[in-house]
């Protein structure tokens, strides 16, 4: 493998043998870059994300093997088993090692390989990954058995939040440090931590198109012992344990489609996403921190979408989280780039994937395509209200429930990162959270100008780390949801008022037909009885009188007879079960089994019955 000369040269990785076998190979990472630049004249030296292409990573993979020949594996551990297990992992991952930045940028003027931050975004969710890359990316030189000890809390977190479901594994929302204890010299952010949250995205049905770039061939592959975490559903995310296939298509991102009516909706949505976004998807983003300089996330394989408008996960993180926090939160004067700000930009970038409040700039946002969709059965209430309607409106509550217990969830994981990151309690990560609170009490109560009408108008404010914007955010866009389950609760309401009044008035002409026909009913028997062609019928000397006194007498008959069925019917069948029961008691009594039945032929013992008796013992104890 030679370096390409001048522009960087497309590489077959597949043609080298030793990236051939390979769970990862660089062509599957996005390695990304942040480092002060002089781009821009007028500002000053500023904080850029740039992605770093493959094929400029080969005259660092020249020494891809240095890691797993220098492993101080006596030092590391005295396991012989996990020795041989070490060594697995380094002969599998270890050239991740070149990747590891050699030292931080201080000015705009220090060599290239010199950097903030480094971030390696990987497209696919396989909980071997996490080891793999923890022992390659971390720093061997200081201390070995620091390492082992985080592959040890690594797989006790992993086990302890990982979760079975039959459409595949996934993660319960976490943050855990893996590290024992915080070592010696080091502050907190230079400790291994794991970060685990859902997110909403959005994708379409069918086939998926063509990938960007290569991925893990076994992506998509579902498997009771695989350790892939795959991309589920809405309703496969809550129905765990239940096949939902059949329910997939009644999703209100596949029926609802607002751009049919609308030209002008329909050309903006073309244009921004590409194609329709039909199904609503729940992903799980994976943040795994090495230390305060290397950071490695993973998502669902969703490298179809484009990179602009940035409809990828990392490119949205780049474009549009980091840019955001670097214009909003870092002064010129404190330019200082570390992996706690960088987990909550990649947490900005994933959570407010489908919300405005993140991006204003989208088209479509989730709260707007459910809202549009409430406006059209709102619509459809007015004209006609059905049993049809009513379902509509209980699989939009459906699914605004399962959205705001994912937005829960997030609330709650970032209010406790919050807490740990400014140090307001001594909680360690990982630790058992509360119950969730009701967001929307707290935001109300949290307001410092009483004179604003809503919560969702406190959306200019003054906050002084990405975080707390970053609660802000997810806490308007929670409010919101909220107000359109409420909405659906109240349609819901009245179409089922206004469909009880419609059956209501369906009971009364039902009752009109019944009467009508209980009293024609033996008229036109009569009529066919009288009008059958028989001598003894036909040739009767008998005047139409016989016909009235006898259909008269048989209409009233059946008239009585229907009503005294409908009021008393119930308690006579009642009577009749209850007489049956009665009589089946005295004619047969209950059979009891007896130890020593009496003789027949001594008639002094017919009408006894033996208990029980108790048998002595051989040895004349009880």
């Amino acid at each position: 493998m030679d370096q390409a000369k001048g522009s960087p040269a497309l590489v077959d990785w597949q043609s080298d043998a030793y990236w051939k076998n390979r769970r990862l190979s660089p062509e599957q990472l996005q390695v990304h870059d942040i480092r002060l630049e002089g781009w821009r004249a007028d500002v000053g030296p500023m904080l850029e994300m740039k992605e770093v292409l493959p094929s400029t990573l080969l005259p660092d993979l020249q020494n891809r093997d240095k890691l797993l020949n220098s492993m101080r594996l006596e030092e590391a551990t005295k396991n012989r088993n996990e020795q041989t297990q070490l060594k697995s992992l380094a002969a599998e991952y270890g050239w991740m090692n070149c990747l590891r930045s050699r030292g931080v940028q201080e000015t705009i003027s220090d060599p290239p390989d010199l950097r903030k931050l480094r971030w390696i975004h990987i497209s696919s969710k396989f909980s071997d990954y996490l080891h793999g890359c923890l022992l390659a990316l971390s720093d061997w030189s200081e201390d070995p058995s620091a390492v082992v000890n985080s592959l040890h809390q690594l797989e006790h977190c992993v086990s302890q939040n990982e979760r079975f479901s039959k459409h595949g594994r996934y993660f319960a929302p976490f943050f855990q440090d893996l590290h024992s204890g915080s070592p010696h010299g080091k502050s907190p952010e230079d400790t291994p931590m794991l970060l685990s949250v859902p997110f909403l995205d959005w994708a379409i049905q069918g086939q998926p198109p063509p990938l960007r770039f290569q991925v893990d061939p076994r992506e998509g592959y579902q498997s009771s012992k695989s350790t892939s975490h795959m991309l589920r559903s809405i309703l496969q995310h809550f129905y765990r344990l239940e096949d939902t296939s059949d329910r997939e298509s009644q999703q209100v991102f596949t029926k609802h489609k607002p751009w049919i009516t609308d030209r002008d909706l329909d050309l903006k949505v073309r244009r921004w996403y590409g194609r329709y976004p039909s199904s609503l998807n729940v992903d799980e983003l994976w943040i795994l921190v090495i230390d305060s300089r290397h950071i490695v996330t993973f998502s669902s394989n969703q490298s179809w979408k484009s990179r602009w408008p940035p409809l990828q996960l990392a490119s949205r993180i780049m474009e549009v989280s980091f840019r955001g926090i670097r214009n909003s939160f870092l002064s010129s004067d404190n330019q200082d780039y570390t992996s706690s700000i960088h987990v909550i930009t990649a947490l900005g970038g994933a959570l407010g994937m489908l919300h405005r409040s993140f991006w204003t700039d989208i088209t479509l946002c989730l709260s707007d395509r459910y809202a549009s969709y409430l406006g059209q059965l709102q619509y459809r209430l007015h004209r006609s209200p059905s049993t049809k309607l009513v379902m509509d409106l209980l699989q939009v509550q459906e699914e605004l429930n399962i959205i705001i217990q994912i937005m829960d969830q997030q609330i709650e994981l970032v209010t406790d990162l919050q807490a740990v990151y400014n140090g307001i309690t001594g909680r360690k990560r990982g630790q058992s959270r509360s119950s969730t609170k009701s967001y929307r009490h707290h935001a109300s109560e949290s307001l410092p100008h009483p004179d604003r009408a809503t919560y969702r108008q406190y959306s200019f404010s003054t906050l002084t780390d990405p975080i707390s914007q970053l609660l802000e955010n997810l806490q308007r866009e929670y409010v919101d949801l909220c107000d359109l389950r409420e909405n659906s609760n109240a349609l819901i309401n009245r179409t089922i008022q206004l469909v009880n009044i419609r059956l209501e008035d369906h009971g009364k002409a039902i009752l009109v037909f019944t009467i009508v026909t209980i009293i024609f009913l033996p008229l036109s028997f009569v009529s066919s009885f009288f009008g059958m062609n028989f001598s003894d019928i036909r040739n009767m000397d008998s005047t139409q009188g016989l016909f009235w006194i006898i259909s008269g007498a048989l209409t009233v008959g059946t008239v009585g007879f229907a009503i005294f069925l409908a009021f008393y019917g119930g308690s006579l069948m009642e009577w009749f079960f209850g007489w049956r029961e009665n009589r089946r008691r005295r004619v047969k009594p209950p059979d009891r089994p007896a130890l020593y039945p009496p003789d027949r032929r001594q008639g002094a013992f017919r009408n006894f019955e033996v208990l029980d008796v108790i048998r002595p013992s051989r040895s004349g104890l009880f």
